[in-house]
């Protein structure tokens, strides 16, 4: 146990709850690429593309403040366990829908997994380090899902060249339920940071974390990345072969590689060198990829725009969880991370939204114009506000 301790000066709480999250992000970047295919397979458009991703963000949207206060005041393996058997079943209801509503409605209930889940992951992962380190630890954590799109986003490609939407949907469930057995074998600390796990104890509502400048700049700022995010994993797919651009998973898995890198280096950096002077780069950086990605007509640049924009989303949401964690108070970190990740899940609502209606006017590539756009009013923005004195 002592050798698992001293491992990357984490404990193995931390690898558990790294190992679970790898599982329960596999089973959800598994149908990145099927589900697009899925709806048009339905007979459904470029816009009920975007409803699908719509309604997932709109059901985590909504639960998240109860999420968050389950996590401060259950605990935070209870919210895992919810969130890993949620993404259990919403694959399986997938297989029987028959009907493009019936689809929206299993899409719905299966966003409520992502919000407990996310709400309880980092917030634990804060528990179990020393605040002089969080930077570190979250961009190590943060490892887990991006390390996930590396494997299982090509592999949900691979399957269903080679089976059905069917045995996609099953392999899915089935990396969802291997990620609950793992959350149950974690231990979570009693007292100190963490929620009590033998009874409740009195939460902080959402809108007095809100008040905080160090909760509220940061979560609207992460409205950003979950529009940029929710564009790319929406509509990169039928972005990619409208141009011709070839195996779309490949971009995936590049930008998943560079995001890890970006999260593990950034987050260390942020430790040493400030979160702020991380963050406004990385925005810049993200920027740059959606004005490169309206003009990619090649695999070789699509990987480019993919090495570029995981630089950008890694640094810039490490940044942002880490001033979050700065700023939360211990007892109410559970809420504070569910209005980070609220704010994530109202980017993705209005990507598919958004994205949806002008590439069935304009098309993708002005679409991703647009995306950049709202990167660099987001850097002026939010530079702004944390620059200014606060209110005494």
């Amino acid at each position: 146990m002592k050798r698992i301790a001293s491992l990357g000066g984490h404990g193995p709480t931390f690898y558990l709850a790294f190992l679970a999250s790898f599982l329960f992000f596999s089973s959800y970047h598994l149908l990145i690429t099927p589900l697009p295919l899925f709806v048009e397979s339905m007979g459904g458009s470029a816009t009920d593309v975007g409803l699908a991703g719509t309604t997932f963000a709109i059901a985590a949207l909504v639960t998240r403040p109860y999420m968050g206060r389950l996590v401060d005041t259950r605990g935070r393996k209870a919210a895992l366990l919810l969130g890993a058997a949620v993404f259990t079943l919403g694959p399986l209801a997938y297989v029987l829908v028959g009907s493009l509503l019936t689809f929206q409605v299993a899409r719905m209930f299966h966003g409520i997994g992502m919000s407990a889940f996310t709400s309880a992951y980092l917030t634990l992962v804060a528990d179990v380090t020393p605040p002089s380190r969080w930077g570190s630890a979250l961009g190590l954590a943060g490892v887990a899902p991006s390390l996930s799109i590396i494997l299982a986003t090509p592999l949900g490609t691979v399957l269903l060249d080679h089976t059905s939407f069917t045995v996609v949907f099953l392999v899915s469930a089935l990396l969802a339920l291997a990620g609950f057995s793992v959350v149950l074998l974690i231990r979570e600390p009693r007292g100190g940071d963490s929620a009590l796990s033998g009874g409740e104890r009195p939460g902080v509502h959402l809108l007095d974390v809100a008040k905080l400048r160090g909760v509220i700049s940061p979560s609207l700022a992460m409205a950003t990345l979950g529009f940029s995010f929710g564009t790319v994993a929406a509509f990169l797919p039928l972005f990619a072969r409208d141009r011709d651009l070839g195996n779309v998973g490949l971009f995936f898995t590049a930008l998943s590689l560079c995001i890890v890198v970006s999260k593990f280096g950034m987050g260390r950096l942020a430790d040493k060198v400030g979160r702020l002077t991380i963050v406004l780069p990385m925005f810049a950086i993200l920027a740059l990829s959606f004005f490169g990605l309206e003009r990619s007509f090649s695999f070789s640049t699509l990987i480019v725009v993919a090495v570029i924009q995981g630089v950008g989303l890694g640094g810039a949401r490490v940044g942002l969880e880490t001033i979050l964690a700065d700023a939360a108070p211990a007892r109410a970190r559970g809420t504070a991370f569910s209005l980070l990740y609220l704010c994530f899940d109202v980017g993705i609502a209005l990507s598919g939204l958004i994205m949806g209606k002008v590439a069935d006017l304009a098309g993708y590539g002005q679409g991703y114009l647009l995306v950049g756009a709202v990167c660099l009013l987001t850097l002026a923005l939010f530079g702004a506000a944390m620059r200014k004195p606060a209110t005494p």
